[in-house]
């Protein structure tokens, strides 16, 4: 208990002293450009700070919506879960597809990549790599397309693709205008 406790304790003076704390929450958006190609940028939400031990907790940064009219619609998501096939050499969806609608997609464990469609070139806004605990702003909702699939990890291991959609709605508008260029 003495150890955990010091281990707490240090953690907490790390805190205190700014270390281990970002301002900024990446996102990967994925998008569809003016040639129809899907695109993916990375960018910053920032983090308006918010301390003390509510709801956030000690230890945690929160993004504030300063506009609670904003929040006046449910919030709608769903989880899902795409297992590892049988024999599989990582290949997810073969079929070309496009976001449904505007969502964010928290990936909670898997390490996917994936691509843009109908591109000769696959550079780093053709080509990305999701992994657990990355956020992709789903935007894509025309054009080409994309495509994803498995991939092993630092372990050699296929994963199942775990995510949360969190659909945007009346949100996109005030969600896109927080995010920052890289």
């Amino acid at each position: 208990m003495p150890a955990m406790m010091g281990r707490l304790n240090q953690l907490i003076l790390n805190l205190d002293q700014g270390s281990n704390m970002d301002s900024n929450i990446t996102v990967t958006r994925m998008y569809t450009d003016q040639s129809g190609h899907t695109r993916f940028k990375k960018m910053a939400l920032p983090l308006a700070e918010k301390k003390g031990l509510g709801s956030v907790g000690l230890f945690s940064s929160l993004f504030v919506n300063p506009i609670l009219d904003d929040n006046a619609e449910d919030v709608k998501m769903q989880f899902a879960v795409t297992p590892v096939p049988d024999q599989s050499k990582g290949e997810g969806p073969k079929l070309a597809h496009t976001a449904p609608r505007r969502q964010l997609v928290i990936t909670l464990d898997g390490y996917l990549e994936f691509k843009s469609c109908d591109v000769d070139e696959l550079d780093e806004e053709h080509l990305m790599i999701i992994k657990r605990g990355d956020i992709l702003l789903a935007e894509d909702l025309d054009g080409a397309g994309h495509v994803w699939r498995f991939l092993k990890d630092s372990d050699n291991i296929m994963h199942p693709w775990v995510r949360c959609y969190v659909h945007l709605g009346k949100e996109y508008d005030h969600f896109i205008s927080k995010l920052k260029e890289m």
